[in-house]
């Protein structure tokens, strides 16, 4: 009726905790810490998210913080891993 591309929506489709956990791990994980800031950016969030999301990771043990920034730690490496091997198995 408008010619809308329904496609377009599926940009804002809502991501489930578990991936917004990986986009962190994983932005973090490719640097020697990232600073708040730049995980909110790289993951997408806001900042009340940010803190809520850093403050669980730090809990669980995936993420410790170091002078400002935010390392992953064996334990968030470990969860990446297993995260990318379930990707990888369920492509096939």
């Amino acid at each position: 009726m408008f010619g809308l591309n329904l496609s377009i929506f599926n940009a804002f489709k809502y991501r489930d905790r578990a991936t917004i956990v990986t986009d962190i791990l994983k932005s973090v994980r490719g640097s020697r810490g990232l600073k708040k800031t730049q995980i909110m950016q790289s993951a997408r969030l806001n900042h009340i998210q940010t803190e809520k999301y850093l403050t669980y990771m730090i809990g669980c043990g995936f993420l410790i913080s170091e002078k400002r920034t935010y390392v992953v730690t064996q334990k968030g490496s470990k969860y990446l891993q297993i995260v990318e091997m379930q990707t990888m198995s369920a492509l096939r």
